[in-house]
This record gives C-alpha cells, sequence and structure tokens, in this order.
C-alpha cells in the first residue's frame, strides 16, 4: 500500500499525481461498498465519484489521527445515509436490472459465493454493515464504531448476532422469518 501520510501531504501541496494515486489506491473498495448497498452500477458509480469529490474538498482538514482508509469510509458511509434520506424523501427507489455478468464483474473482489451473498442479505442490514465491514473490508470494532457513530459493544453484538444468523442460514436453518 502507498504511503498514505506523503501521499495526502503531496496532495496538500497540490500534487495531482498524489491525488490519483490515492484515488486509484480505495477506488474498487469504495465502488464495492456502494455496489454492495445498492446493487445499481450507474448509482454506486455516481456515489463513488461524489465520496471522492467530498474527500478532495475535505482533504485539508485531515488530520492524521487515525487510518486515512477509515476517515474515507466515515464519508462513504454518511454518504450512503444521505443517498438513502434523499431516496426516500423524493421519488421510490427503483434497482435497475442488469446482466449478470454486469452484476459479477462488479462483485468479482467482493466474494465467490452467492450463497453468502444470499444469506448476508436475509440478516437485519445494522449487522450485515458491521459484519461487512469488519470481515470484508478488516476494520475492527473501534474503527467501525466511529464509522457507524454507534458505541463499540453496540457493533461486536451486532457482529456477535449477525454472525450467528448466517451460521444458521448456512446450515440451512430457517428462522420463523422475523429479522431480530
Amino acid at each position: 500500500m502507498v504511503d498514505e501520510i506523503k501521499l495526502i501531504d503531496r496532495i496538500k501541496h497540490g500534487d495531482r499525481r498524489a491525488l490519483d494515486t490515492l484515488i486509484k489506491a480505495y477506488y474498487q473498495s469504495v465502488f464495492a461498498y456502494f455496489y454492495y448497498h445498492t446493487q445499481n452500477r450507474e448509482i454506486s458509480m455516481d456515489l463513488t465519484q461524489e465520496v471522492f469529490v467530498k474527500m478532495v474538498a475535505s482533504i485539508e482538514t485531515y488530520e492524521n489521527r487515525g487510518k486515512f482508509r477509515s476517515w474515507l469510509f466515515t464519508i462513504a458511509a454518511n454518504h450512503l445515509r444521505n443517498h438513502w434520506k434523499y431516496e426516500s424523501r423524493h421519488e421510490e427507489y427503483e434497482f435497475e436490472e442488469e446482466s449478470e455478468n454486469d452484476i459479477a464483474s462488479s462483485w468479482e473482489n467482493v466474494t465467490d459465493s452467492a450463497e453468502l451473498l444470499n444469506a448476508l442479505s436475509r440478516i437485519p442490514t445494522d449487522q450485515r454493515d458491521c459484519i461487512v465491514l469488519k470481515y470484508y473490508y478488516g476494520f475492527n470494532s473501534r474503527e467501525i464504531a466511529e464509522m457507524l457513530k454507534v458505541k463499540e459493544p453496540t457493533v461486536k453484538a451486532r457482529i456477535r448476532y449477525g454472525l450467528n444468523k448466517l451460521s444458521i442460514l448456512l446450515k440451512g436453518e430457517e428462522t420463523d422469518g422475523e429479522e431480530q
């Protein structure tokens, strides 16, 4: 991975190549995060671009107090929340049909298991978000808590309950259809 501190310093001094390097390093991860939540390539691309515009606009305020990656994903999580709020206030959100190849190519770095994706889609969103941020993106509980603006024990509980539900779903056992 690139030396983020040096890159950010170079970006703050107007180095366009450093900005390109930083964006290339994180673009796929941010896109995958949005695609996971929207299941729509175009919306995910738009949201990803918007997050990087926000990142550029606020890079001057970045203080090297934590991982840059956590800071960037905090922007992404907040942007996604704002996107859903906007969509819920305006027209009904509709998923566009995409070919299996489009979906597969978008998810090639996310997971190979359709069974796991199906099980993940069946657990509550708050639990799913914590599990994906921890096990796919590699964030720790403290970082996830900061991103989602909840307490660390809440994140740990969501992960534990979510993993229990995933285990049940992947073993083929059905719950009563109610999500807890």
